[in-house]
């Protein structure tokens, strides 16, 4: 059951509360405190004339209701969030997970791609994948871009099995030699 933090916090009050009146009731029935304490109260509460009384009984009972009822209500189970696809045989679910490690794969194979970023997108127009890389600088951009938008999507479609509409890439830095061997040694 997933609770809110409402739910926790209110939870926590209405505990607190019931430990409170538990350990009055024991020790007033265990005798540790004199009926002749809980008398004026008992009077006031059942002559009718407190308004408190009512009040928090009342909020006692709508907060027991809640908690009742949403005891029996069923969470939806956790969905992955992915492509689904229909087959003769059943539904498989290919996770968002699944899609950006096979494209980030086909990706780095690709002469001159340094580092890079991932993102999937489904939506009803088609799958998007977007991709952040940083590149070497001695690959011609036009020909290093077109390659890593076909690799990734042959890839993809070839090993998921998931269409892709569309290879968005970003280059957003040219990495200098230097830093990237640098870089290297350190990780």
């Amino acid at each position: 059951m997933h609770v809110n933090l409402f739910d926790r916090f209110i939870l926590t009050i209405y505990s607190f509360a019931l430990i409170i009146l538990s350990c009055i009731a024991i020790a007033a029935t265990s005798g540790l405190i004199s009926s002749d304490v809980f008398r004026p109260y008992m009077e006031q509460m059942l002559s009718g004339t407190n308004l408190a009384y009512l009040i928090v009984a009342i909020i006692f009972l709508v907060v027991s209701l809640r908690f009742f009822f949403s005891s029996f209500r069923r969470s939806k189970p956790k969905v992955d969030r992915g492509i689904r696809q229909r087959s003769d045989l059943g539904e498989v679910n290919i996770t968002i997970q699944t899609i950006q490690t096979i494209a980030e794969r086909a990706a780095r194979r690709v002469k001159g791609v340094r580092d890079m970023k991932t993102n999937v997108k489904v939506l009803e127009s088609g799958n998007i994948i977007s991709l952040r890389v940083s590149v070497d600088g001695e690959t011609p951009l036009p020909e290093l871009t077109q390659k890593l938008q076909q690799d990734v999507k042959d890839q993809v479609e070839g090993i998921a099995g998931v269409v892709i509409s569309e290879v968005q890439v970003v280059v957003t830095e040219v990495a200098q030699q230097e830093n990237y061997a640098a870089r290297k040694r350190v990780e």
